[in-house]
């Protein structure tokens, strides 16, 4: 169902002004991501580019570690499998950055990191054994109401088979 052109406008102006209507609110939010969400979108993104990938498996587990395994479309390249670990969690609002250290597969990603920081999408990079995630990049294409600036913490966890965001949001009295 379509909305309305006014609340659309509404809306739109209370975005614009920071959401003053909303003035004193807060929100908690819990968003548990699957694995299988996770793998269909990083195949999804995979399918639209050209890349040296032929496809890339996350399997998050309990602890904040993320195993991945990547293929790639030459079939003399073996898999690499990769174990990353949550590291830091972003600051927010001046540095929404989460970093994700190697503890698993080091001379593997030394081997693969130029073909891993080829596809990389904005936002995302390769730092030497750490994969540098800015939150704010990522998400903006999806966000285009800047409703990520009213988030005041993100963390990050893992579960076995999802990860987990805990947002708390506030928008300034």
């Amino acid at each position: 169902m379509p909305i309305d052109p006014g609340l659309r406008a509404l809306i739109q102006r209370q975005q614009s002004a920071g959401f003053p209507g909303l003035a004193g609110s807060e929100m908690h939010a819990t968003i548990k991501i699957s694995a299988q969400l996770l793998n269909e979108a990083v195949s999804g993104f995979l399918a639209a580019k050209s890349t040296p990938i032929r496809s890339l498996t996350v399997s998050p587990h309990v602890g904040n570690r993320i195993d991945l395994r990547v293929d790639a479309a030459k079939a003399f390249i073996p898999t690499i499998n990769l174990t990353l670990v949550v590291d830091r969690q972003p600051q927010l609002p001046a540095d929404p950055v989460v970093v994700l250290r190697l503890t698993g597969g080091a001379a593997m990603l030394r081997l693969a990191a130029p073909m891993i920081s080829a596809f990389l999408p904005p936002g995302i990079r390769l730092d030497g054994e750490r994969l540098l995630v800015d939150l704010r990049t990522v998400l903006q294409p999806y966000d285009p109401g800047g409703i990520l600036d009213l988030a005041r913490e993100i963390e990050v966890a893992t579960l076995d088979g999802a990860v987990v965001l805990f947002i708390h949001a506030a928008v300034a009295a």
